[in-house]
């Protein structure tokens, strides 16, 4: 009735408060009762749970997905009982309009962000390994994944951390003289070993112990790295080639920037063309950027202006790839139990398994756990322990064959979800269907395409301007920092008090210049010898976040700077708008409202009917 709902709201406001705490989003993915009293005695151990401070101890569950169990994998055996139940809805959903323009946008981010990090590793290692292993290697593990892996819409490839780790690597191996793909390979053996240990124990369920403060960081950190990298290799192009190229390669990146986002916000637009031709550009953006940005770039055909494109070796005259490794005259297999000083490279690659495995911890699981979080409204299920397990086998049989490591990418994996939500969510609702179409098919598309690209179509690739691989790399960096709490956060370093819109500016403004410190030191780190130990700031994250912050803020500051990211998706959603009619924004900007957004059935996305029962002539319900 009416009154349960007033009873229950004060339980309701904290709950919306403390959403974003990794275990209470994992509990959130559970179906919740229909009303109150019910919702608060179901649930009213996890509520306890959420009044103490995130993830100080160790817990047996976090919720769906994060939990321990008694037999070795046994999380992973609970994964594939769990995802083996959407067998046939994986394909059926698939067939839906979002599955080609999500497959088509994650292609050319995923493709062209390896094909520009190849291009960088391949000048960092003097060609031992490049574009050739880079796009074999994430289009055969990528496809592996998506038809066996418990959540297929996680992106993996090597990315840009992965990038620099293979570049110290190998400034080691020269440095200890050792042979540059036996140390990968024993780097590798550890890393699989240990990985495989995560994934048998379900240390991975740990993951909710990070808050959205680390989320932010992170996010901020590995997006930043894709910026950097997209914006070095445009200046490399000033000392390399004359001013008019150079210039003219600046120009490309910076079309294919401006386009892709004018087009990308095309969505937001009234009152130009239709809306469903809107949506249709908006969804292809960055796929005609790269068109229009590669015709635009032989603009200059036959004159002294040369432009610099993607080269990919071993393509024969009908433009078919003979998949040989970047290295001239090396073959496939690694020289792993032989070689030069081996028992310098055993141990020294056992070693460097370990911060590696560290970085992978982190990266793989807030990958799945960012694209899996209750705000991004997937109906099957989360699943941790399967994902991290098969990333584990990749990178123990990849260095085997001198191909690189994978992990989940960000800001790929949540990319790919959002590319897959339906743009009318409110009609989704009311007429009870997904909200995201989770399919296998969209996924498995995106590795097809890359392999047969490298196999098949590598004269197409090699039209492809370096400047235009690189300004996707920025595209792609600059959409993943736009999506975290710090960027939106950073204009309250320059803002006045009065006009300030969050409920402390100066809690604002301290917990975010500690966010960018952290940051900082993770890139001081990363240029110094000691790169390959900067997982360990990453996972400095954790007694920072428990420890130092409580210091530093009140409970109720951490709350609300914790949260402001599910208050604005909330401001910004239709449905709150639409089906939420008791909501109301109080003057610190906090939303309160009687209904819980995570009330709302995961699989069909029905509200709650609430009955309103008559009442007699003396005032009670009959």
């Amino acid at each position: 009735t009416h009154e349960d709902v007033l009873d229950g709201k004060k339980d309701y406001e904290t709950e919306s408060v403390q959403m974003d705490d990794a275990s209470s989003r994992a509990v959130a993915g559970k179906q919740l009762a229909s009303t109150p009293q019910q919702h608060r005695a179901k649930n009213q151990h996890q509520n306890a749970n959420l009044n103490a401070p995130p993830g100080v101890t160790f817990k047996k569950s976090y919720g769906q997905g994060l939990e321990k169990f008694d037999n070795a994998f046994g999380g992973v055996c609970d994964d594939y009982k769990r995802r083996s139940v959407f067998c046939c809805t994986d394909i059926t959903d698939g067939y839906t309009r979002k599955t080609l323009s999500a497959a088509a946008l994650l292609y050319l981010a995923t493709f062209c962000s390896t094909v520009a990090l190849g291009s960088s590793v391949a000048r960092r290692t003097d060609d031992h390994i490049g574009l050739n292993e880079y796009l074999l290697w994430n289009g055969v593990a990528g496809m592996i994944h998506s038809v066996f892996g418990c959540q297929p819409l996680l992106i993996l490839r090597p990315t840009g951390p992965i990038t620099l780790m293979l570049a110290q690597i190998y400034d080691v191996a020269r440095d200890v003289n050792v042979n540059f793909f036996t140390l990968l390979a024993w780097t590798g053996i550890g890393v699989g070993i240990l990985m495989t240990i995560i994934a048998a124990t379900e240390f991975s369920r740990h993951i909710a112990m990070l808050s959205h403060f680390a989320h932010d960081v992170f996010l901020f950190f590995v997006s930043s790295i894709y910026v950097v990298d997209g914006v070095s290799g445009i200046a490399e192009q000033f000392s390399t080639n004359s001013n008019a190229e150079a210039l003219f390669a600046f120009v490309l990146a910076s079309f294919l920037v401006l386009a892709t986002f004018a087009l990308g916000n095309l969505k937001n637009v009234e009152g130009i063309l239709c809306k469903s031709f809107r949506f249709l550009l908006s969804d292809y953006g960055l796929s005609l950027a790269m068109v229009a940005t590669t015709a635009v770039s032989y603009a200059y055909y036959g004159t002294s202006v040369e432009v610099d494109r993607i080269k990919i070796t071993g393509i024969d005259g009908h433009g078919v790839t003979s998949a040989q490794p970047t290295l001239e005259g090396r073959s496939w297999g690694v020289p792993v139990f032989k070689g030069e000083n081996l028992g310098i490279a055993a141990p020294l690659g056992l070693a460097l398994s370990i911060p590696i495995t560290i970085f992978f911890y982190f990266d793989q699981n807030l990958s799945s756990l960012l694209c899996q979080s209750s705000r991004m409204q997937l109906s099957k299920g989360s699943y941790y322990h399967s994902s991290f397990l098969w990333m584990g086998i990749f990178n123990f049989i990849g260095p085997f064959f001198g191909l690189p490591f994978v992990t989940g990418s960000l800001p790929h994996s949540p990319q790919m979800v959002r590319a897959l939500t339906h743009d009318d969510v409110t009609r989704l609702l009311t007429n009870g269907g997904p909200a995201v179409s989770e399919n296998r098919i969209a996924p498995f598309l995106v590795y097809v395409m890359i392999l047969v690209s490298y196999l098949l179509l590598g004269w197409v690739i090699e039209l492809i301007p370096t400047a235009a691989a690189d300004a996707v790399l920025i595209v792609v960096g600059l959409q993943g920092i736009f999506d975290t709490s710090l960027w939106s956060r950073l204009a309250t370093l320059v803002t006045p008090n009065s006009e300030c819109t969050n409920a402390d500016p100066r809690a604002a403004r301290k917990f975010t210049l500690l966010q960018i410190m952290v940051i900082l030191c993770g890139w001081i780190l990363n240029v110094t010898p000691a790169a390959l130990a900067f997982p360990l700031v990453i996972a400095c994250l954790v007694p920072i976040r428990h420890f130092v912050l409580p210091m530093m803020f009140t409970r109720h500051q951490l709350d609300q700077l914790e949260s402001e990211h599910l208050r604005s998706e909330i401001k910004k959603s239709s449905r709150a708008r639409d089906f939420f009619e008791n909501e109301k924004l109080e003057d610190d900007g906090d939303f309160k409202s009687g209904i819980d957004m995570e009330s709302v059935d995961r699989r069909s996305l029905q509200i709650p009917e609430l009955k309103v029962e008559p009442l007699d002539d003396n005032g009670g319900a009959e």
